[in-house]
């Protein structure tokens, strides 16, 4: 088994590290297909770190506490129509 990971590439427990998650998040995240995409190299299961660092953006653009422009509380208020009993 390769020792160094790929270039630009971190094995597992490099890649939970570098996220911020606990390995096994990562491997049920694999298991399920879920989370940043990973493959395997030399038996090892590895993750391009620009995919992490995607995967990353893209949680982060999706989050409305951090994407103002998600958020519902920034949205324009309509007009309420008032009709007459």
């Amino acid at each position: 088994m390769p020792k160094k990971a790929p270039p630009g590439c971190l094995w597992l427990a490099d890649a939970a590290d570098y996220l911020g998650y606990d390995i096994t998040t990562l491997r049920k995240w694999r298991l399920k297909k879920k989370g940043p995409a990973s493959f395997k190299a030399g038996g090892k299961v590895a993750y391009r770190i620009a995919v992490l660092d995607a995967w990353l953006a893209e949680q982060e653009a999706s989050d409305p506490h951090s994407n103002p422009a998600l958020n519902p509380a920034n949205a324009p208020v309509e007009p309420r129509l008032v009709t007459a009993a």
